[in-house]
């Protein structure tokens, strides 16, 4: 049985959210923060070849405070769950200055694993 075999460090990612990323009130848009956990998170499995698509599925999505313009972000990632059918990525993006509430939001990403993909053929 081939096993699967995943980097034991939990990557990160920082980013300052800039004008592109708010609205008139200055507060960071959803559709950004979510595209940049989706690319965050997809860049963490791109090289495994045991993942059938790239393309993440959103299990979980909680956000809890809103960021504002040059607020200085922190994505950090760990495996939520790992069996031989799928992989969860469990996302939560923090305020890097944490004068305020420091959990902005939290997220599960679910990815389908090739060994389910055999299985069913």
């Amino acid at each position: 049985m081939k096993t699967i075999q995943f980097t034991t460090t939990n990557p990160e990612k920082n980013f300052t959210v800039s004008k592109n990323d708010i609205n008139n009130s200055k507060a960071l848009l959803p559709n950004v923060l979510y595209k940049k956990m989706e690319r965050f998170v997809t860049a963490i499995i791109l090289k495994n070849p045991d993942i059938t698509t790239l393309n993440p599925k959103l299990y979980q999505l909680e956000i809890l405070e809103n960021a504002f313009l040059n607020d200085k972000l922190l994505i950090q990632s760990n495996i939520k769950k790992l069996n031989q059918s799928e992989l969860q990525i469990a996302i939560v993006v923090l305020r890097k200055d944490a004068k305020l509430t420091p959990v902005i939001c939290k997220a599960v990403f679910k990815f389908q694993l090739k060994e389910t993909i055999k299985k069913a053929s």
